[in-house]
């Protein structure tokens, strides 16, 4: 990191990346968030206020430990300003000859473990992960927000997923209902793009999600639902006087799908009917590793966008898919785009893993989303830098880990070799008296 230390001002570099956001609060409350992003991009761990203050803040500036605490608890921050800064700045990254690709929206939840019952929405919900061992675990519930851009890295065409929004789910509020209006935030900065796909997992494919999905014409969705879900073949003229039939036959996986194996599955789709989206046909792809394990060995999966729909945006791109990708069949396409969900439980992992997720002290609904989101904005950072600056763009096929590893160092060289010049200029130390300097006294070492 000695060469991006030498060539760069990384510090001022990432302020004016992150200028948008400083200047949506006020000047005192915009240099708070930024000192507090550095401090999260330079540290290994976030554990509370008090841990990065005394380590890091305290030697930065003379603002106080409660002030930081009061930004991060009462502070009402734009999180919905915040969110459309960080959409339009994805969206600026994708470059004009992959403008017809489709950018994909990620809906999903997390549940985080919490020990102490003080913290505001705090409950006990199932856990179909189990964990901890058990069916049930005490803690939050957030529903987060990712948009996945396509990219070129390294020659290939590739999928960024950039966080964009969590939220706390109350002890009263509805998943599907905080999902519809996240979605519907978002789709206002996405009106103009030609397409746009949402992916879920099959708990979001009902009530408020769907009516969203049929509000905006350029939304379409690809999800996994149960596999009790009540299909119908699409109705066939008869010829006969009277009201034509709205749907057909009933049918189901087991009897009505035609499977082909490809790889380890077993693999069908069909064109359906269902009561989801009431008159409109979509595109059903059913998976199986077996016949002989049940009904519960069958997965399948919804798309409201057809597969030659999906390919025709992908007609052109055939040398800038990576080689894994460039032969693929083409009526698999909505499972293929349906792969880059995981994408959102990959975030979710590295957020809890190395990006102190789990560790807020906070305990106010407020004051948990805003520590949250602010953790989520500096993985955004680490994820958007290395494209949006062509002096980092050596870093853009690494993982956020290491770009933060790689800032976090050049950062605290920057801020030592600062301080230690202003401290000997302040002190006006000469060559004479220079050997007989204790070093150990430019060191802010917290009693």
């Amino acid at each position: 990191m000695e060469i991006l230390y030498q060539k760069t001002k990384v510090i001022s570099r990432v302020k004016k990346y992150l200028l948008p956001y400083i200047e949506l609060l006020t000047k005192p409350s915009g240099d708070k968030l930024f000192m507090l992003l550095l401090a999260v991009m330079s540290m290994q761990a976030v554990t509370s206020i008090q841990h990065i203050y005394r380590w890091f803040l305290r030697g930065m500036s003379k603002v106080s430990q409660n002030a930081y605490y009061y930004i991060l608890t009462y502070t009402e921050l734009p999180l919905e300003k915040i969110t459309e800064v960080t959409m339009r700045k994805a969206i600026a990254l994708i470059e004009e000859k992959l403008a017809k690709l489709p950018v994909l929206l990620l809906i999903d939840d997390t549940l985080q473990a919490k020990f102490g019952t003080k913290f505001e929405c705090y409950s006990t919900m199932f856990d179909h992960a189990q964990h901890n061992g058990s069916s049930y675990l005490k803690g939050h519930c957030f529903v987060a927000l990712t948009i996945c851009i396509p990219v070129i890295v390294g020659g290939c065409v590739q999928y960024l997923n950039i966080p964009l929004r969590f939220r706390v789910r109350g002890t009263d509020e509805s998943k599907l209902l905080i999902a519809s209006e996240m979605i519907t935030d978002a789709m206002k900065i996405l009106k103009d793009r030609h397409m746009v796909i949402l992916l879920c997992d099959s708990w979001y494919p009902k009530g408020e999600v769907i009516k969203t999905v049929k509000v905006h014409a350029n939304l379409e969705l690809i999800a996994n639902i149960r596999v009790d879900t009540a299909m119908f073949e699409l109705p066939q003229s008869t010829g006969k006087r009277g009201r034509p039939a709205k749907k057909g036959k009933p049918i189901s996986i087991r009897h009505d799908f035609i499977f082909e194996k490809i790889g380890k599955y077993f693999i069908a789709t069909k064109t359906v009917l269902t009561n989801l989206f009431g008159d409109t046909p979509v595109y059903m792809t059913a998976t199986v590793p077996n016949f002989v394990s049940g009904d519960k060995a069958y997965r399948l999966f919804i798309s409201t966008v057809s597969p030659a729909q999906i390919e025709t945006l992908f007609v052109g791109y055939e040398q800038l898919l990576c080689k894994n990708e460039a032969h693929r069949k083409s009526w698999l396409f909505p499972l293929y785009i349906y792969a880059f969900r995981w994408n959102i439980e990959v975030m979710f992992y590295e957020l809890k893993t190395f990006w102190s997720f789990g560790l807020y002290r906070v305990r106010s609904k407020n004051g948990i989303e805003n520590f949250v989101n602010i953790l989520s904005l500096a993985y955004s950072c680490s994820k958007l830098i290395p494209f949006a600056d062509s002096s980092f763009d050596f870093l853009n096929s690494v993982s956020p880990q290491t770009v933060k590893h790689a800032f976090g160092n050049a950062i605290r060289k920057e801020l030592f070799f600062a301080n230690f010049v202003d401290f000997l200029e302040t002190h006006h130390i000469s060559s004479d008296s220079f050997e007989s300097f204790d070093f150990s006294d430019f060191f802010d070492i917290p009693s």
